[in-house]
């Protein structure tokens, strides 16, 4: 059954070809709609790692209605959820298909606000986790900030926080477009941001855009979220992101929208794409500062401070070597450079520096001499520095190797 929304619809004015509500409801009866994927690119190892689900219309007359001629239509009646309930079971089969090639791969596809209002879409996609055995970290659903802002409904925040809760990964799509998007990162539970191919578009002629998309990249690395730079459609433009420390992107340089069958042989091909995470070295240094200064400023505060109560223990700075920042990368990421002497060398001196933040740590809450500090605190900087010109040393190891960036004849990478 159509909703009664049917009835009260507009004829929109495209002569012949007009797109009406039931002609929407019928074609989708008919199975008339498709998903065409675009492949996303990972920046950290130049391959592909997986695609974005996009509807498509294929009418019976041969043409192809693209989504920006239909969905606005769905989203004002209503009837988009009942789009996504009849689509989501053939992205299933597809992903089911797509991980049987390579199971490295998600899948992202788009749901409204209108889609988690209620916990019908909710169910289908626990449902094939449970039953289709698929697994839900290959599953992402992005989500425009405009159709969460809009919508004030706590059901749809407890939907989106179950989802997460199942392993779902949630984007943020469109991010840039709308005018508070950092507070919708602050309370909305996603991992990944889209930055809007607008401003990725304008790199090469704005050096304002370029600074927003750096700021936005060095941001959400900052509060652990990966970035997807969409509309990438030039050398120029994909250089620069891998060099400001992007995790992903996606656009026509790299793969136009494409139906399965399509996608099933650019899987195979398993292109490799040029470039190193060259930007994620400079993140390291930035993290490795980062933590290096929050410690000293604990420490004098706690020894050399009118308050000597400051418990650094709960002050959330990572004291073992894996799980600050700077480990996380090393034996993440970063892993792309071993074998680089500059790179292999960095894990001795990276543990020699937390150990002595465990010596900082114990000469704060036990008591210590200011003398004894200040010779431990040097002796932090000494070997902070080292670190930092190994880090440096590998970022010139790899820029020489990386060479022919088209992006070195625009801006400069801050």
């Amino acid at each position: 059954m159509l909703p009664e929304a049917i009835n009260n619809v507009k004829k929109s004015r495209m002569g012949e070809n007009k797109i009406t509500l039931s002609g929407i409801a019928m074609g989708l009866s008919r199975n008339e709609f498709v998903f065409y994927y675009q492949p996303k690119i990972s920046l950290i190892s130049g391959k592909m790692c997986g695609a974005e689900a996009l509807i498509r219309w294929a009418r019976p007359d041969g043409s192809l209605v693209p989504p920006k001629d239909f969905i606005p239509l769905a989203e004002s009646t209503g009837f988009i959820t009942e789009i996504s309930r009849a689509m989501f079971p053939k992205l299933v089969a597809d992903l089911l298909i797509v991980n049987d090639i390579d199971e490295t791969l998600s899948i992202s596809f788009n749901l409204s606000a209108q889609d988690l209002n209620s916990p019908e879409i909710l169910n289908l996609i626990r449902l094939a986790i449970d039953n289709q055995k698929i697994n839900p970290q290959r599953i992402q659903v992005e989500l425009t900030e405009a159709s969460i802002i809009n919508s004030k409904d706590t059901i749809v925040r407890k939907n989106l926080e179950e989802l997460a809760g199942l392993g779902v990964t949630l984007a943020m799509d469109d991010y840039g477009t709308g005018y508070s998007s950092i507070d919708s990162l602050s309370q909305w539970p996603f991992s990944i941001l889209k930055i809007d191919q607008g401003l990725i578009q304008r790199i090469a002629t704005s050096e304002k855009c370029a600074t927003i998309v750096q700021a936005s990249i060095r941001m959400a690395h900052q509060l652990g979220i990966s970035t997807v730079a969409e509309g990438v459609e030039t050398q120029g433009n994909y250089d620069f992101l891998l060099l400001s420390g992007c995790t992903e992107a996606q656009g026509f340089l790299m793969g136009e929208p494409m139906p399965l069958s399509e996608l099933l042989i650019y899987i195979k091909k398993d292109k490799r794409w040029s470039g190193l995470p060259i930007g994620l070295i400079h993140m390291a240094q930035l993290d490795h500062i980062q933590w290096r200064k929050k410690l000293i400023y604990l420490i004098t505060c706690a020894g050399f401070g009118d308050v000597r109560d400051v418990s650094i223990r709960d002050m959330g700075l990572e004291l073992d070597h894996h799980s600050c920042r700077l480990g996380k990368w090393y034996y993440g990421a970063g892993q792309e450079f071993k074998g680089h002497p500059s790179f292999d060398r960095l894990e001795e001196s990276h543990r020699v520096v937390h150990e002595i933040s465990g010596e900082l740590l114990l000469l704060a809450e036990n008591g210590f001499s200011r003398e004894e500090m200040t010779t431990t605190l040097r002796r932090l900087i000494k070997q902070s520095s080292l670190m930092l010109e190994m880090l440096q040393e590998l970022e010139n190891e790899a820029l020489l190797g990386y060479s022919d960036l088209q992006i070195f004849s625009q801006w400069e990478v801050k």
